[in-house]
């Protein structure tokens, strides 16, 4: 039998390396407050173009403290270092200055450049979510200083520089080449002489190479597996990061008992949801309207599908508003993981998409403050296809009566954007006010204003987030 050279594992280096991504996102999100309401309230897209030309490439610093840009950027780096060099099955087995160790990590170090540049400027990175340059501050408080308990530095940013483009992959792989000598010098020696039974080496070796760590968690690994002592067949079956292969390619139980499975699948169904309407009654009231979709379902791998669902409700909204008006698309466009039975199915999708109402208003009406209060019969704006941003997910249960043919019964939420009919005044999602909108240009800002260290950039624009529910019911069509 030919014996095949093992290839680079090209998926499991992407996967993981948006794990990783996703970590960092999260960890962001969870302890930045002024990054989360950027997020939720401000339109993304216009912000993110609108923090990338705000970079200042003239200096070094960008405004972090050292641990932030000398200690944990440099850890990054050598994270995504690991990750690359785990994907390759020649890397992978190449400990401390053995033959071919230097160009292997330098490999590595181009795809922590890659990895370092996009978490800067990528749609997902802090350019993107944070919108990192797109307004200043003080570098001791992002909104205003209070002049008793923290008085401002004198010294403002947008969180752009140099630092973190040079820092994060040059001493990243400084910090790998020590995480290397330390595992074969220091943690290989102790397991040597304790026995690959012992526990303790283990805690240890991993406890000092946390970097290669974290890369180990991301591929399914325990943190002190190192490539080197496992068989090309345990590289190849082990770790779901490490090679992705079909489920039929595995000789998963279920798919042996049905060997010509379908893997296409397409579900008609009648659609309920609860979504903002306007009726004769009442303005941005929640009722429940009616329609019809279709979903389409392929298979990726054992349990992920690439999942779309597009559905139509007629004259949704009876009358029309800022928000909703007419006819009612809606579609989502995602993943579902799926669990399969002999006659049962259990399904959870997750899907950006949108809403889309044929016969809204395109702008608000002005709004009524006590200093200004709307008049008696204002004008009303034009009519036409407004749409809104979404995200859905949905849980649904299948029950089979064969291969082929199946019914799905599904709840789903789906949390929709709507633009605020007020403006943002601060620029960054903080202090909303409501301001009068002139009739001829509703809602528009000039971008830019104010004076360092409190000059912003970014959209005066500002979103609501609103939850609807649904139910959906129907056949699939399993092909």
């Amino acid at each position: 039998m030919e014996h095949k050279e093992p290839t680079y594992h090209w998926t499991g280096l992407l996967v993981q390396s948006f794990e990783f991504n996703s970590l960092e996102t999260i960890f962001r999100l969870a302890s930045d407050n002024t990054l989360r309401s950027l997020l939720v309230s401000k339109p993304y897209w216009h912000d993110y173009i609108a923090s990338l030309q705000q970079f200042n490439m003239r200096r070094w610093n960008d405004g972090d403290d050292f641990l932030v840009n000398y200690v944990g950027h440099p850890m990054q780096g050598s994270v995504t270092a690991y990750l690359e060099i785990q994907n390759s099955p020649t890397q992978s087995r190449i400990q401390w200055n053995e033959p071919g160790y230097w160009s292997s990590r330098g490999k590595a170090f181009l795809w922590s450049t890659v990895f370092s540049t996009y978490s800067e400027i990528g749609p997902t990175g802090e350019a993107g979510i944070g919108n990192e340059g797109g307004y200043t501050y003080d570098t001791r408080c992002i909104l205003h200083c209070n002049p008793m308990t923290a008085p401002a530095s004198g010294r403002d940013t947008n969180n752009t520089g140099w630092v973190d483009f040079i820092v994060t992959p040059t001493v990243g792989m400084l910090w790998l080449f020590a995480e290397d000598a330390i595992d074969k010098e220091i943690s290989g020696r102790l397991i040597a002489h304790a026995g690959q039974d012992a526990i303790y080496p283990k805690i240890v070796r991993g406890a000092l190479n946390p970097t290669r760590t974290m890369a180990n968690l991301l591929r399914g690994r325990k943190p002190w597996y190192r490539d080197w002592e496992h068989s090309d067949i345990d590289n190849l079956n082990e770790g779901p990061g490490m090679h992705f292969l079909r489920a039929w390619e595995k000789g998963d139980d279920q798919l042996q008992a049905y060997p010509d499975w379908k893997r296409i699948e397409i579900a008609p169904h009648s659609s309920s949801f609860a979504t903002t309407i306007t009726t004769p009654h009442c303005e941005y009231c929640v009722r429940m309207t009616q329609g019809a979709g279709v979903q389409v379902s392929a298979q990726l791998w054992k349990y992920l599908y690439a999942d779309t669902d597009v559905s139509y409700q007629p004259n949704a909204s009876p009358l029309s508003s800022d928000r909703a008006g007419g006819d009612l698309l809606t579609g989502f466009f995602g993943i579902r993981i799926g669990k399969h039975w002999p006659l049962y199915a259990v399904n959870l999708s997750i899907r950006p998409g949108f809403l889309q109402w044929k016969n809204a208003y395109l702008t608000s009406l002005p709004l009524s403050t006590p200093s200004h209060p709307a008049p008696e019969n204002p004008p009303q704006p034009e009519l036409g296809t407004i749409t809104h941003f979404a995200w859905n997910a949905m849980l649904s249960a299948d029950y089979k009566f064969n291969q082929h043919v199946a019914l799905r019964a599904g709840i789903n939420e789906t949390l929709v954007r709507y633009r605020n009919a007020c403006l943002d005044s601060s620029g960054i999602g903080i202090a909303r006010e409501l301001q009068w909108l002139n009739y001829d240009t509703p809602c528009q800002v000039s971008a830019g204003i104010g004076k360092p260290p409190y000059l912003t950039f970014l959209s005066h624009e500002s979103f609501v987030n609103r939850g609807s529910w649904g139910l959906q019911f129907g056949p699939v069509f399993s092909f």
